[in-house]
């Protein structure tokens, strides 16, 4: 991640494995400092390596911490130069190698995640690489169907991608209406499992109903 690259507070909540309320809370209270991007009638939020670097060193070291102390942290991680992994804060000296790697795999494992999905202009929303299966609709049916059902439902799929869908949704919170938990296929199956059909097939063709 290059100084000039940011990301918002829902990828950095992921990559940081913290809620993007949290972290809104983090710059809400003005101990880190966040650019702002206008998406059209939004303005977002965004943080940088810095401020990552931080957040990742402030959780580790949050019981060391006052809150002057984590605005003077904030202040030396901004300084300190990106390729540089040593930062000294007064007569404390911290080693941030173990940290930049840390931060290093998050990051390329939300790389790896957005390589797995098709974003642009050609699809209405993102869908899984080389397919058009909404990948929000996936994520939705991973929140009460197992791994395995999905694939039934969807041979085409692999566990894989899958995985990355639950994983994008995190990283990227679908907005509006939500899709349903369970495909059409399982519904179906699940009302014909209760008797559902049965029973409007009776009414609808005034078969009497056998009384127990």
């Amino acid at each position: 991640m290059t100084a000039s690259q940011t990301l918002t507070l829902s990828e950095a909540g992921y990559v940081l494995d913290r809620s993007p309320t949290a972290i809104n809370k983090v710059v809400d209270t003005g101990v880190i400092r966040a650019r702002q991007r206008r998406v059209g009638k939004v303005v977002q939020r965004l943080l940088g390596p810095a401020e990552l670097r931080f957040l990742l060193l402030a959780e580790q070291l949050e019981g060391d911490l006052t809150p002057a102390g984590r605005r003077r942290l904030y202040g030396a991680v901004k300084r300190l130069a990106s390729d540089a992994h040593r930062l000294t804060l007064g007569e404390i000296v911290l080693d941030l190698v173990r940290i930049d790697e840390e931060l290093h795999v998050r990051l390329q494992r939300l790389e790896r995640i957005r390589q797995k999905v098709d974003v642009g202009r050609d699809h209405d929303e993102p869908v899984i690489h080389g397919t058009a299966i909404p990948v929000y609709m996936v994520a939705a049916l991973a929140r009460e169907e197992t791994t395995d059902e999905i694939l039934d439902d969807y041979p085409s799929l692999t566990k894989e991608q899958v995985e990355a869908a639950v994983e994008y949704a995190k990283a990227y919170p679908k907005r509006g209406r939500p899709y349903p938990g369970r495909s059409l296929k399982r519904t179906l199956a699940d009302l014909a499992e209760i008797g559902v059909f049965e029973q409007g097939e009776e009414r609808l063709t005034g078969a009497p109903r056998k009384i127990p």
